[in-house]
């Protein structure tokens, strides 16, 4: 039987690898992946896979509602379904830990940026393509020649601009293999990374001169001022001729952290050299910028400074400063994320703080904070901290909440629990020795020790927390955050070799609860929602010294995902505070705020809680009035927090539904249903003074719909929803009368029938007979499917152009760093130039604001196929092109930037307006290099998907295939590359050589 258990160990890896689960069609081929064999069902006893996986419930939970293989890690639940249960009545019981997979933000990528990608090794000879006479190239010349471009650059310059400017200035082409050679010629440039961008690319500068040997006593010097850590660099054609006009501080390190870089657009022109006459920003006005930019991390625009400074300060701008943004050069960073819009820029903070905490993030490392059992470890070798995962939303298993800023969690993968089940294999052999079955003897509080089960099998790793009589000592689970009493001849002595695996449980604080962290009514929603479950988690900031990440849990076990620090803020509010809803009871004075595009309408009805409402908002509006100072600034969004925006001129309250990125967000007024775009800066933290009051106040908004109306499915047409709109908005006379109450997506939603402007209740006065009477509700929507006829080439109008990356971006043997957002199969995939992905994200959010805002939803598009527009595809904003227009209202387009097809409504569709048509295409189709193309098998491409879809990796370019080579589609070329996923520490694994070695295993297995 031991095969037996170790095909069930092999078959848990593989399932936990997928947090979605793993469909019946595809176990074996993962299976044997990982294992280089098939599941043995014969030599099991098994004809069919499914009986197999029915005998072994323990590793696997068959669920036919999706078709999918899931795992739970039975013995996890299990103490923690007993540690939750025993304080109840009742029988102990596995808690279900099936989860459905909650995607990652596609623009808010699930990878940390680097300077860049581990390049591929020269020295893996075997895995090198053939061509290794690309990589020669004279060193000694492009070294003279890049040390005489660095003379005239003496400030620096973007990396990503060498090969271009190299080629103006030597007529002759940068070989590529130089960008990565380049790093190591430190006697002839420096290249860093701004820690306070966003952006991929790298900063080359010339060598830095030694540190001085001897100390230095003045303060200040005008020599050393260049190569200070806070010293602005300025890519222009001369070296400033005065350096010395630069900050200096007090005592500079003699090697920089970093450099600060202005950058201009790409396409532009070096900047001239700056005139000494221009207007300076007072000492004053640079404080204050400089701790507006340290509440913005993610950076700020700078049009958006005038009135964040008035709002915040009650005090103008100084206009100047946007037109000489060289200024702030010593605080911030600037760049132009839009290319050829020199007027839209966004800074960055660039402290000292923040390139340190930047450092921090970049060596994903985490101080040790205070431990969940809350005492100090007695013992000369420590475990090293745990490390947080990569992933934007990891599975996590909540085992206990002492309170919302001690949640105590561990987390669920192949790098988690199954590291820690191996060591407890390891720990269960090494004391079953009768060697190693002493008890300790005296063990004191805070001893670590191994713990033996009741059972005798089982061994743990513990701290002791409590001595107490009869031979009982209490101790607390290091690895599963939890604690029990167990007999004193249960401890063992813990070898030292058994703390080299951080322990695994945790400590986070859920964010947005920190004011009601102890509250009785947030313990009993976590108690209920959260522990003894196995939710997703986002950390929202990255782990501090003595510091508790801060986090966000998702259920996503039903078909609506459950954000738990909201429900448990929710659960605080008082709802005696709103009017009683009856059904057959009319209600007066009622204001509608809203009609949605589904019919849904929002309700204010007359209550205790609008009318204290009102009052606080409006002592929040003196409150704000009289305070400068920045503290009310939102510095971390995050979905489902709760904050104060401006609605129609006033404060209101709204809660975060989406995040684009730390800019641009979601949000919905939810005491008036209304939804919308804003950016961070538009936000306000709730004062703590009104805080409590706020929280106990429930949504004013209630959900309603018009009775006894025959509407189609999906949305209504846009005549219709503008009708109501124009009926009912703003109205004063009205009132409602409840026909029945329902529920809608959780919450409640009522029936109703709809009077304006008359006294009786007479049924056909009311505004539902008169929709119905319109006829507009069966109206199909003239959303703009334009001429069909001329469906088959480009309309005769003047055609707004656009760009696409050209073949000459790209050069053969050329190794770039890229994402990989589609991959259908080796002969198809889609490229991302990774150091232009912020740029897409900027972009995606400016269209987010533009396209959402009201009056630009609502306008009818004539839509032309190979046109390019804006589409709306899963709440968000792409560059398409029209594929097809299909009878039924649906259009058939291809996202420009990520490579996918969609199916998207006609109305759903905007003119792409020329400032969105300057990023070129992101969207790059290519096919691997070193394998021969062919029909590929299910099995081939699941594995090769499984390898690069949704992955940062580094690419090689093999050959480019010209336009004219792909049909004449928009994007401009057509790539082949080896792709290369260099995460690994000890090697790069080359995607060729999986997909031959695999192909030919099921070529012999065939």
């Amino acid at each position: 039987m031991a095969d037996s258990e170790s095909i069930k160990k092999m078959l848990r890896s593989v399932l936990q690898s997928s947090k979605s689960g793993v469909s019946i069609s595809s176990l074996q081929s993962e299976y044997r992946t990982l294992c280089g064999e098939a599941i043995p069902l014969k030599k099991l006893g098994f004809s069919k896979l499914e009986d197999y996986l029915r005998s072994i419930p323990s590793v696997v939970r068959l669920d036919y509602r999706m078709g999918e293989v899931s795992t739970e890690t039975a013995h996890i639940a299990e103490l923690v379904a007993r540690q939750k249960n025993s304080k109840k009545c009742g029988p102990s019981k596995v808690i279900n830990c099936k989860m459905r997979f909650k995607a990652s933000n596609p623009y808010m990528l699930n990878v940390t940026p680097r300077s860049s990608l581990r390049q591929p090794s020269l020295a893996v000879a075997s895995n090198w393509p053939t061509t290794s006479a690309l990589y020669l190239y004279d060193v000694s010349l492009v070294q003279r020649r890049i040390t005489q471009l660095l003379e005239k650059y003496c400030s620096g310059m973007w990396m990503s601009k060498l090969p271009e400017v190299y080629s103006q200035m030597f007529k002759q082409k940068l070989h590529p293999q130089v960008l990565i050679d380049i790093e190591k010629w430190t006697h002839i440039c420096q290249v860093e990374k701004p820690p306070s961008s966003n952006r991929a690319d790298r900063l080359i500068y010339p060598p830095l001169p030694k540190p001085p040997t001897v100390s230095v006593k003045s303060t200040s010097s005008p020599t050393a001022s260049p190569i200070n850590s806070s010293t602005a660099i300025v890519p222009i054609s001369s070296c400033p001729s005065k350096p010395g006009q630069l900050a200096t501080p007090l005592n500079p390190p003699p090697v920089p952290k970093t450099r600060v870089a202005f950058s201009p657009s790409m396409n532009s022109a070096p900047s001239p050299p700056l005139k000494s006459s221009a207007v300076t920003a007072s000492a004053e006005v640079r404080q204050k910028i400089k701790e507006l930019l340290s509440k913005y991390s993610g950076g700020l625009w700078a049009h958006a400074l005038p009135k964040l400074f008035m709002d915040t300060y009650k005090m103008p701008f100084p206009e100047h400063v946007l037109d000489n943004l060289f200024q702030l050069l010593d605080i911030c960073t600037v760049e132009y994320p839009l290319p050829h819009d020199k007027n839209r820029a966004i800074l960055y903070n660039t402290s000292r703080a923040d390139m340190e905490s930047t450092d921090g993030q970049d060596n994903q490392q985490c101080s040790g904070h205070t431990l969940p059992s809350g005492l100090e470890v007695l013992s000369p070798v420590v475990p090293p901290c745990l490390v947080v995962p990569s992933e934007q939303y990891p599975s996590v298993l909540v085992t206990e909440a002492k309170s919302s800023n001690a949640v105590t969690i561990r987390y669920v993968g192949v790098n988690y629990s199954h590291l820690h089940e191996a060591m407890e294999d390891v720990m269960a052999s090494f004391y079953s020795q009768s060697s190693m079955q002493h008890p300790l003897s005296n063990p004191t509080v805070g001893q670590l020790v191994a713990v033996r089960g009741e059972d005798g099998d089982d061994l743990a790793r513990a701290q002791v927390i409590e001595i107490m009589d009869s031979n009982k000592v209490k101790v607390y689970y290091m690895d599963y955050g939890l604690s029990v009493e167990t007999s004193g001849t249960n401890l063992l002595h813990l070898h030292q070799d058994f703390l080299s695996l951080p322990f695994q449980a945790t400590n986070v604080r859920l964010a947005g609860l920190e004011a009601f962290s102890s509250h009785p009514s947030v313990l009993s929603s976590l108690d209920t929602l959260a522990v003894g479950k196995i939710l997703l988690m986002e950390t929202l900031k990255s782990c501090e010294q003595n510091e508790v990440p801060v986090a966000v849990l998702y259920d996503t076990s039903e078909e609506e995902d459950l954000n738990i620090n909201s429900t448990c803020l929710k659960a605080l509010q008082d709802k005696t505070m709103n009017n009683p809803l009856t059904v057959n009871v009319t209600y007066k004075d009622v204001s509608v705020t809203n009609v949605c595009a589904d019919g849904i309408m929002y309700c204010q009805l007359p209550s205790r809680g609008n009318t204290r409402l009102k009052k606080l908002l409006e002592q929040t509006e003196v409150y704000f009035i009289s305070q400068m100072t920045s503290d009310y600034l939102v510095a971390r969004p995050f979905s489902g927090k709760f904050c104060l925006a401006r609605y129609k001129g006033q404060w209101a309250r709204v809660e975060i539904t989406s995040m684009h990125d730390n800019r641009v967000m979601e949000i919905v007024f939810f005491d008036f249903g209304v939804p919308a775009t804003v950016e961070v800066t538009d936000l306000r933290e709730i004062p703590p003074l009104f805080l409590k009051d706020f929280t106990l106040i429930p949504p004013q908004a209630i959900k309603c719909r018009l009775a006894e109306l025959t509407v189609p499915e999906g949305d209504w047409s846009q005549e219709a929803v503008l009708w109501l709109k124009e009926a009912t908005l703003g109205s004063e006379d009205c009132k409602m009368k409840i026909v029945k109450l329902d529920e809608h997506k959780g919450d409640k939603l009522v029936y109703m029938y709809l009077f304006i402007g008359v006294d009786s209740q007479e049924l056909h006065k009311s505004i539902n007979h008169q929709l119905d009477r319109s006829k507009l509700l069966h109206k199909f929507s003239s959303g703009g499917t334009g001429n069909t006829h001329n469906t088959n080439k480009y309309s005769g109008k003047p055609q707004v152009r656009y760009i696409s990356l050209s073949s000459s971006f790209f050069q053969l043997g050329q190794n770039m760093d890229v994402f990989v957002p589609v991959a259908c199969h080796p002969g198809y995939f889609v490229l991302q130039p990774w150091q232009d992905l912020h740029k897409l994200v900027v972009l995606m959010g400016e269209m987010m604001l533009y396209y959402n805002q009201t009056g630009k939803t609502n306008t009818v598009t004539q839509i032309q196929k190979r046109e390019v527009y804006a589409a709306k595809i899963d709440k968000n904003w792409h560059r398409v092109q029209v594929k097809a227009i299909l009878a039924n209202g649906l259009v058939s387009v291809y996202e420009l930037d990520h490579g996918k097809h969609e199916l998207v409504r006609s109305t759903l569709i905007r003119p792409l307006i020329e400032e969105f048509r300057q990023l070129p295409f992101q969207a790059i189709a290519a096919q691997l290099a070193g394998v021969a193309q062919q029909q590929w098998s299910e099995e081939a491409s699941m594995l090769f998907r499984n390898h690069v879809e949704k992955r940062a990796l580094v690419a090689q370019v093999e050959s480019v295939h010209q336009m004219s080579e792909v049909k004449g589609e928009l994007w401009a070329c057509r790539l082949t590359v080896y792709l290369v996923d260099t995460t690994m520490e000890d090697r790069d694994l080359w995607i060729h050589s999986i997909m031959t070695d695999i192909n030919g295993e099921l070529s012999s297995a065939a």
